[in-house]
């Protein structure tokens, strides 16, 4: 008898044990199917998605893959100058201006090359900034081709609204001139085999600029950079360039008909990698030293600092020293000392308020201040920045 209940209760046990892994069994079943369903239907969807933006045929039956990515940048200007109240032929006078418009266009161009096209407005004036056709070609040789700022120190690489100040530094405004070096050619960028980043690039040029421009068809303009970028720890930074230009000029022929600049920058960057992510610093220092027909150099220095998350206090201190004038029976340098401090309010990487004083002291002229306001505003897809 015994051994029938012992049977029976073994029976009832495996028959629920059975029933309860078969519902089990169903329920996972059930899961998994319901699951699987929603990754299709994710999927689906995120291939709706690439449809629309990629490089599927629409209803146009043009491919949008290649299409560029267009921005436009604006900036307005307010200027308070102390000086020249009744010339209104100087550069930098009081009144309200558009100071520039900039329209960009990027895109790949092929499999092979991407293109960059800058078109700059500025009052009447509409010039074709940059046009660039870029190849890589390998993971250490790039080439371009076009209209484009050239690599001779930091600061002429840049545009009117990447600016770190309003306004451009003294040597590069007196030195290079109020357009920079912004020149047509090729240009050929080499990543060296060194264990910190270390470039070097060398160009062949037109020669347009005021300080190259040839009498000859063919006196071209060739220009060679060095940049190091080295990593001095997780939140420093250390940049050191060094570059050279040569070119004849429309002088006379003789020992001035030829220009030679040469010029030296340094940069620091302080970026905290802990929870101080709006705290940065910048130190930068760049020297240029031009030789045409008379000797001209200037250094400039410059720091930000950003201490919130939308501000930044700035300072700048420029130095230009001109050639030599017979004053009273001696020789007395036509130097320039500028002082100038900024201080920013980044809504976000889109747009910017910025307010900047400068004291200008100059040789046999009076004293200037200036004051500038500046809204700088971006709209569209805008590639990020250079380093």
């Amino acid at each position: 008898m015994k051994f029938i209940k012992s049977l029976s209760l073994a029976l009832a046990c495996a028959l629920l044990g059975q029933t309860a892994f078969a519902e089990e069994k169903q329920y996972f079943d059930n899961r998994i199917e319901t699951l699987e369903t929603r990754v299709k239907q994710l999927e689906s969807e995120k291939a709706k998605r690439e449809t629309a933006t990629s490089g599927s045929t629409t209803a146009t039956g043009l491919s949008r893959y290649f299409n560029p990515a267009i921005s436009i940048n604006g900036l307005l200007l307010g200027t308070y100058v102390n000086q020249g109240r009744t010339d209104s032929t100087r550069e930098v006078k009081t009144g309200f201006k558009v100071q520039e418009v900039e329209m960009r266009f990027t895109a790949n161009v092929d499999s092979y090359l991407t293109g960059d096209l800058t078109i700059a407005f500025e009052g009447d004036e509409v010039e074709v900034e940059e046009i660039i056709a870029s190849l890589l070609i390998s993971n250490r040789l790039s080439l371009r081709a076009g209209k484009f700022f050239t690599p001779f120190g930091k600061h002429n690489l840049l545009h009117t609204h990447a600016f770190p100040f309003i306004d451009a530094p003294l040597i590069n405004e007196e030195i290079l001139g109020e357009e920079g070096i912004n020149e047509v050619g090729v240009g050929l960028a080499v990543l060296l085999p060194a264990p910190w980043y270390s470039e070097i690039q060398l160009q062949f040029l037109e020669g347009d600029n005021a300080l190259f421009k040839g009498a000859l068809n063919d006196d071209f303009l060739y220009l060679a950079h060095w940049k190091n970028l080295v990593e001095l720890g997780e939140e420093l930074t250390a940049e050191l360039g060094g570059s050279f230009a040569y070119g004849k000029n429309d002088l006379a022929s003789g020992p001035y008909n030829s220009t030679q600049l040469a010029g030296a920058d340094l940069t620091f960057k302080w970026k905290p990698a802990g929870r101080e992510r709006y705290r940065t610093f910048v130190w930068q220092t760049e020297f240029i030293n031009s030789s045409r027909d008379v000797d001209k150099k200037g250094i400039y220095t410059l720091m930000q600092y950003q201490f919130a998350r939308r501000w930044w206090i700035q300072g700048r201190y420029d130095f230009l020293t001109l050639p030599r004038d017979q004053v009273g029976g001696g020789e007395v340098a036509q130097d320039k000392h500028r002082y100038s401090t900024l201080l920013a309010f980044v809504l976000s990487e889109f747009s910017a308020l910025r307010l900047q004083y400068n004291y200008l002291d100059q040789f046999q002229s009076e004293n200037e201040h200036q004051v500038f306001l500046q809204l700088n505003f971006t709209f569209g897809s805008h590639p990020a920045h250079s380093y």
